[in-house]
């Protein structure tokens, strides 16, 4: 018989990190149930992860190490729900660390089974405050909800994740935004489309590991790029091109001159107050350029 639930973890080239994230789930504290399996997929050709296994030493779940050489985080994702045994699978990133009741306390609504998927808050922490006037609540903080709110096509992400093994069944990851990001919201909305339910599980607490180099506005700024970036190309899918850039392109357009025209002004109101606008302007610019049918890749081959 196999394991009630299937944690996968796609790495690349972050060891220290995923370490870090076995540690975490070595910590654990689980009642009998649930029995899991832990699949951590390497998405480095040059198979970074493998020192992190050969280090593990004694663990008490069982670790199984796959491979996927392929430079694309949607194939990794896949290789581990194709190797999963679970009845559900957890996903959770390398950059991130669980609270110890984190599994326990997405077990406990999905044995309620009012839910086909439950979702839970990432949390942001510094791991090096070289910026100290970017606030870490304002710029990095994602949205939270009381447990059992429904949820709808923008807040299901891989980074803390409980689904249904079946709803997996004739669905993957899609590799066309294994590039550019939104692999995981296009799959979710996919299954929502389908009559899919997700609800939030407050409780189920991970943490995100912010490095310095992410502390920054240069990456804010093409996070959000990325993020309208990615929200355009899902509209184009779910539309269809002409009807996307009919109903979008205009409103982009218009938003990404009046936030730019506004960083000037919010200036006066501090760097936080500009940073913000410009933020915004970013969002924009990225919607367009998929609107226009422009490529934007953040994870490269390297």
């Amino acid at each position: 018989m196999g394991p009630d639930v299937s944690v996968c973890v796609a790495t690349y080239r972050r060891p220290e990190g995923l370490a870090r994230l076995l540690a975490s789930l070595a910590r654990l504290k689980l009642a009998a149930e649930p029995t899991l399996e832990i699949l951590i997929v390497d998405n480095d050709p040059q198979r970074s992860a493998a020192t992190t296994a050969r280090s593990l030493g004694e663990y008490p779940h069982l670790v199984r190490w796959l491979e996927d050489p392929r430079r694309n985080i949607a194939h990794a994702r896949n290789r581990a729900v194709d190797e999963a045994s679970g009845r559900w699978l957890a996903f959770i990133d390398d950059d991130e660390v669980a609270d110890e009741h984190w599994l326990a306390a997405h077990w406990q609504r999905a044995a309620e089974g009012e839910c086909d998927g439950w979702f839970g808050p990432v949390l942001a922490r510094l791991e090096e405050n070289v910026s100290g006037w970017l606030d870490l609540a304002a710029f990095y903080a994602r949205p939270r909800h009381p447990t059992g709110t429904l949820l709808g096509r923008a807040s299901p992400r891989t980074g803390n994740a409980f689904v249904r093994r079946a709803l997996f069944e004739g669905r993957r990851f899609d590799p066309a935004f294994g590039r550019s990001g939104g692999e995981d919201c296009e799959l979710f909305g996919r299954m929502l489309h389908a009559g899919a339910r997700f609800c939030w599980c407050d409780e189920a607490i991970v943490t995100e590991f912010v490095p310095a180099a992410r502390y920054r506005l240069g990456w804010l700024g093409r996070r959000a790029f990325r993020g309208g970036f990615v929200h355009a190309r899902l509209e184009q899918r779910r539309l269809g091109r002409v009807a996307a850039v009919l109903r979008g392109g205009p409103k982009a357009l218009l938003a990404l001159l009046l936030f730019a025209a506004r960083v000037p002004a919010a200036a006066s109101g501090g760097r936080a107050a500009a940073a913000r606008a410009w933020l915004r302007a970013c969002t924009q610019a990225g919607h367009l350029w998929a609107l226009l049918g422009r490529d934007y890749q953040e994870y490269g081959p390297d």
